[in-house]
């Protein structure tokens, strides 16, 4: 071999060795977005639905009280029965999220309609009104907390539609959740203005603790 073969064999060597090492640098790794894509996707709604489980359970637990108060059996047993359920971590998340979401929004209707009537309490009734006060402090507390982490989780998923198509009952809720976090803040301050026009216990507490939001 001459010394013009060797020079053109040595040239196109190198050139090989460049064009691999560029691939290498421009062709990301298998998996590496798609996987920090999960994670996000994981902590996002591990964000979501910390905040969202937890707030709606004490602010059920409320509108359990109130319907007790109130006279309205049914509503409580069903109010109770439906926070057992959307807080049993053997169901699937998704009934769960829908169960709580719609627990909250239909009490909120029935105890807004309920507690617009003048109506006088007896003892037992103002004991019960009053345990409500503290949990729906609490679950506003959480729920007020919760738009900007829905968003976070539904942003993430509408650039993940294979995540999507898995979390339909969150694609579904997730864009509600201002309305019911409005609602939920409506409810509370009748809940609040009502226990002070019936001289419930703890009333003058929770109107400050409303104040300071």
């Amino acid at each position: 071999m001459n010394f013009k073969k060797i020079t053109v064999s040595f040239l196109l060597l190198i050139l090989i060795n460049f064009s691999a090492n560029a691939l290498e640098l421009k062709i990301p790794k298998v998996g590496g977005k798609k996987a920090d894509k999960k994670v996000d996707i994981s902590e996002a709604k591990l964000n979501f639905t910390k905040i969202f489980f937890e707030s709606s359970s004490e602010y059920i637990l409320a509108q359990a009280y109130l319907f007790d108060a109130l006279g309205m059996n049914d509503e409580a047993s069903k109010a109770r029965k439906s926070r057992e359920f959307s807080s049993n971590k053997k169901n699937k998340e998704g009934k769960r999220l829908t169960n709580a979401f719609n627990t909250v929004s239909d009490n909120s209707a029935a105890l807004e309609k309920a507690l617009t009537k003048e109506v006088a309490l007896s003892a037992e009734a103002k004991v019960a009104y009053a345990k409500s006060l503290p949990h729906a402090i609490k679950g506003l507390l959480g729920t007020i907390k919760l738009p900007p982490e829905a968003k976070a989780l539904l942003d993430t998923l509408k650039a993940d539609k294979m995540a999507a198509l898995k979390m339909g009952d969150f694609i579904k809720i997730l864009p509600k959740i201002p309305e019911y976090v409005s609602n939920a803040t409506k409810i509370s301050k009748l809940v609040v203005t009502g226990a002070k026009s019936r001289g419930v216990e703890g009333a003058d507490d929770a109107t400050k603790a409303l104040d300071e939001l």
